[in-house]
């Protein structure tokens, strides 16, 4: 095992946690040096542990740091040369290119196998990047591939409008009469932002946005 390469590993699931151990363990690429159940936690941990690379869940509770893009900022600011390697479930394309985008060095799939985990903590050690095959297919089959794949989308002015309208609660109907526009130019817009930002849904949509802080004040 690698004793130089120090990982702090972060999941609010006690027994993802313990598989997530046993296979870094077993990989002999690192050793975890200390853990923690919830986004408080991984930011008091990495205050207090040297780390070489962090481990971490997407979506965990807190009572004072928020989990999401908001932890994934915080970390970076607190451990700049520590890689991030996320561990989710999520299958929200335009989240995982936003976390490409902010710099998170690898993801992997908790779908995926065993491996997926040691090939990405072995990239992260060498100064390379990780993408989950899974995640991967995902992206492309949102289309954001070559140049797109870690570039947010660049929106019109008409299509930021029309998100930030919907996003708080107003129907494409109600949109338009506020924007003095058609209903369907309307969803043309949303539809133009939606394949843009990767989200294949109205769902995907709302769901990126709320976990970006995006039109949300």
């Amino acid at each position: 095992m690698n004793k130089s390469f120090r990982i702090i590993l972060a999941d609010d699931h006690a027994i993802v946690r313990y598989g997530i151990r046993l296979a870094i363990e077993a990989s002999g690429v690192a050793e975890i040096v200390a853990e923690a159940s919830s986004s408080d936690e991984l930011i008091a941990v990495v205050q207090s542990e040297p780390c070489d690379a962090i481990v971490t869940d997407y979506s965990m509770p807190g009572e004072i740091t928020q989990d999401g893009m908001a932890l994934i900022d915080r970390l970076m600011r607190l451990c700049p040369n520590a890689p991030i390697v996320v561990v989710t479930a999520l299958r929200n394309a335009a989240i995982l290119n936003k976390l490409i985008a902010k710099g998170v060095k690898a993801i992997v799939e908790k779908a995926g196998g065993v491996t997926e985990l040691h090939y990405a903590l072995l990239a992260v050690s060498q100064s390379r990047s990780y993408l989950s095959p899974g995640l991967q297919s995902l992206l492309a089959g949102a289309s954001i591939v070559g140049t797109r794949v870690g570039h947010e989308a660049k929106l019109t002015t008409a299509e930021l409008e029309v998100i930030r309208l919907f996003v708080q609660g107003q129907s494409p109907t109600e949109i338009a009469q506020r924007l003095n526009r058609s209903v369907k130019t309307i969803s043309r817009h949303k539809m133009s932002a939606q394949r843009k930002l990767g989200a294949h849904n109205s769902q995907q949509l709302l769901e990126y946005c709320r976990k970006n802080n995006v039109f949300l004040t």
